[in-house]
């Protein structure tokens, strides 16, 4: 009998996660796999770029882009719950800490459909009340099996009472997917250059006037001294005033559009340092052996910051070229005992068939 496997993703960081899971059911005979987009963050282009790179079939598309959660979310958990009555999978999987995320645990849980839970377990104490933390708490706390990066997550579930038995401790897909992207497009370390690639995409940053005008003047004058690749968000784009992008485009900023996973693997590889407000980017760079100032007030991935790796600033004015520098050229801590750097994919899989055939 063929066992059907649902992944439910609205973001583009999340399909980064899913193609290590991806690539490791094709493997396997008797299962089918299909992907449903909740349309959280549809931006035809970006979508087409990493379901044409990661080379993704059978998916089917929510649309909600540009609803308040309000109205998104209720319309997510009723699509959600919509395609598990049509598709009737066997299991699901969610990824991260998204609105889509704490819609497809709920829909799962009342149709009594089991689900892992991708980044299982995440807690700092700025995630208390807010959106994502409230996701990742919902998603957790429902979840059939709950796959944990390293064991300070592993512990926190622990802690919380969740069932021992349903905790696993696998690794990180990120690191899959940086390892299988790397070695796809043969992407080789070269001499690095004295460049920061940015990305700017959350709404604090990007649809406050003020903090956005401040931070694309503070990347003007950092453009005068050093290279600085900034890859265009939808959001940023739509944002900002017609001056603002054109000052933007007649400074010495690189203003391209978004990039294919491969070739921010290739930026990351190849430069001195990042500055984003993006979660998932600071642990890719990481990966690639470089640090990341992070324009957020909540301190992601504690793991990081002890090792130096993150440094997260909510106030751009306090940030200055030389400090920058300087950060971003200490030496880094070792990133591999933290984190299980093996195939996680493979570990979680191992453990879906083993509980899909009991």
């Amino acid at each position: 009998m063929i066992k059907r496997i649902l992944h439910i993703v609205g973001t583009r960081p999340q399909y980064i996660k899913l193609f290590p899971l991806w690539n490791e059911i094709k493997k396997e005979s008797g299962v089918e796999q299909y992907i449903y987009d909740t349309g959280q963050h549809y931006d035809e282009e970006m979508s087409r770029k990493v379901i044409e790179e990661f080379g993704f079939q059978n998916i089917a598309f929510g649309n909600i882009a540009g609803m308040g959660p309000e109205r998104q979310i209720p319309l997510m958990i009723t699509n959600i719950w919509n395609e598990i009555l049509s598709y009737k999978p066997d299991y699901v999987f969610l990824y991260g800490d998204t609105n889509s995320t704490m819609a497809g645990a709920i829909a799962c849980a009342k149709n009594s459909i089991p689900y892992g839970h991708l980044e299982a377990g995440v807690r700092t104490e700025a995630h208390i009340g807010i959106q994502e933390g409230v996701n990742r708490k919902v998603a957790d706390h429902l979840a059939t099996h709950h796959f944990c990066v390293n064991s300070i997550d592993y512990k926190n579930l622990n802690n919380e009472g969740v069932d021992r038995n349903k905790n696993f401790l696998v690794g990180d897909l990120m690191y899959d997917a940086f390892s299988l992207i790397k070695a796809k497009f043969s992407i080789e370390e070269s001499k690095r250059q004295e460049k920061f690639l940015v990305t700017i995409h959350r709404a604090e940053n990007v649809d406050n006037e003020l903090r956005r005008k401040k931070l694309i003047n503070f990347l003007i004058e950092l453009s005068e001294d050093v290279d600085v690749v900034l890859p265009l968000h939808p959001r940023l784009k739509l944002k900002a005033t017609e001056k603002e992008l054109v000052d933007l485009e007649k400074s010495n900023v690189t203003v391209v559009s978004p990039l294919t996973y491969s070739n921010v693997i290739k930026e990351l590889i190849n430069c001195n340092g990042v500055i984003t407000d993006s979660g998932g980017l600071p642990k890719d760079a990481a990966y690639a052996g470089v640090k990341s100032v992070v324009l957020r007030d909540d301190p992601i991935w504690e793991e990081l910051h002890k090792l130096d790796y993150i440094s997260t600033v909510n106030d751009i004015d306090s940030i200055t070229e030389n400090e920058l520098k300087k950060y971003c050229l200490n030496k880094l801590g070792d990133i591999m005992p933290i984190y299980e750097c093996d195939i996680a994919s493979a570990k979680i899989i191992s453990i879906v068939k083993k509980y899909l055939n009991t």
